[in-house]
């Protein structure tokens, strides 16, 4: 619910949204783990720090980071649409930059089904799943920052392995 609260604010603010001109940020996929029954922790880095983007002051500042994968056929990442199949969760730090200014970040995702207008989701079931991911071969990610004041920034696209995740999901408990 609080995802939609968030996206509706953003629709309504990104018309007197100003650009934040910072390059898009390359993300590289490190693993993906299942942590619990529905929960599953992608690590991944960027070249740009992504949770320090925008200024604090003035009515200004981070608002949320996301990360979104799309497990379906659409791979429409822009804000104003819901994804119907998707893994989906914050983005948090994963300790100290790395060298070669690369930083690394968790994202402990859900994978869910939204309904068009972003009223529900659910949980995707194993079967689910892996008919969803059986004839593909990676899955597209992109992370996206909401901050006051700006319109949203998009990472540069980021491919999971099918193989990793569904090693995940076919895991027994």
């Amino acid at each position: 619910m609080s995802r939609l609260i968030i996206c509706v604010l953003l629709i309504v603010c990104s018309g007197c949204a100003k650009d934040h001109s910072k390059p898009a940020a390359n993300l590289s996929f490190v693993s993906v783990k299942r942590e619990r029954t529905l929960l599953y922790d992608i690590r991944y880095q960027s070249d740009v720090d992504v949770l320090n983007l925008f200024d604090k002051g003035q009515g200004e500042g981070m608002i949320a980071g996301f990360l979104t994968c799309a497990l379906g056929d659409d791979h429409d990442f822009s804000i104003e649409k819901a994804m119907q199949f998707s893994a989906v969760g914050l983005i948090e730090s994963d300790g100290e930059p790395l060298n070669g200014g690369k930083f690394s970040y968790l994202t402990s995702a859900f994978l869910v089904e939204t309904s068009s207008s972003r009223s529900s989701e659910r949980h995707l079931s194993t079967t689910e799943l892996n008919n969803l991911l059986s004839n593909k071969s990676q899955i597209p990610c992109k992370l996206f920052v909401t901050a006051f004041g700006y319109k949203t920034y998009y990472s540069n696209t980021m491919n999971i392995p099918t193989a990793d995740l569904l090693r995940e999901i076919n895991k027994p408990e």
